[in-house]
């Protein structure tokens, strides 16, 4: 009988969210996921089964009723990192960017580009 998972699923992606936010996809290692949440790589890669599947999960969550700065982060990092080698990663972006597409998408995102490259406070 499998063991039951004890703990909150969007809080962990919320904590691993920061950091794929603040280091991007490729500064973030398992390591630093680990140490965030506190959980082992054994229950992450349970749960979520790779890294990429841990981004694709704060990714979805973010978009749906994630706060604007980790939403906004996530979408860079995602357009900068993963996008051009992840088909699933494209989709989401670009379904997310269809249905909401307007030109203060743009806007908004050169804002948090800026923001977060210390160019802008």
């Amino acid at each position: 009988m499998g063991k039951n998972k004890s703990f909150n699923t969007d809080e962990v992606l919320i904590k691993i969210a920061q950091l794929f936010v603040s280091r991007g996809y490729n500064g973030t290692s398992l390591d630093d996921i680990v140490e965030k949440t506190g959980l082992l790589r054994g229950s992450l890669y349970g749960t979520f089964g790779s890294k990429l599947g841990m981004f694709v999960a704060t990714l979805e969550l973010c978009l749906k009723e994630g706060e604007d700065d980790l939403k906004w982060g996530l979408l860079i990092v995602a357009m900068l990192e993963v996008t051009a080698r992840n088909k699933k990663v494209f989709d989401i972006v670009e379904e997310w960017y269809l249905d909401n597409q307007h030109e203060e998408i743009a806007k908004q995102l050169g804002f948090v580009l800026l923001k977060n490259s210390g160019i802008m406070k």
